[in-house]
């Protein structure tokens, strides 16, 4: 059974994660009832990047 969540919630987890250092993908992943795998595409996809500069 494939599971779905909302973009607030993959937001918020993202963000969670990216504001608590200390905590690792798969402790939070389980934390979540997520795969460390979901959690780690959902902060590839979301996770504001640094802008790239051009000469």
């Amino acid at each position: 059974m494939v599971k779905k969540f909302s973009l607030e919630f993959k937001q918020q987890s993202v963000d969670f994660l990216l504001t608590n250092a200390h905590l690792s993908i798969s402790e939070l992943a389980n934390h979540l009832g997520v795969g460390k795998s979901t959690l780690d595409k959902w902060v590839r996809q979301l996770a504001p990047t640094k802008p790239v500069e051009v000469n």
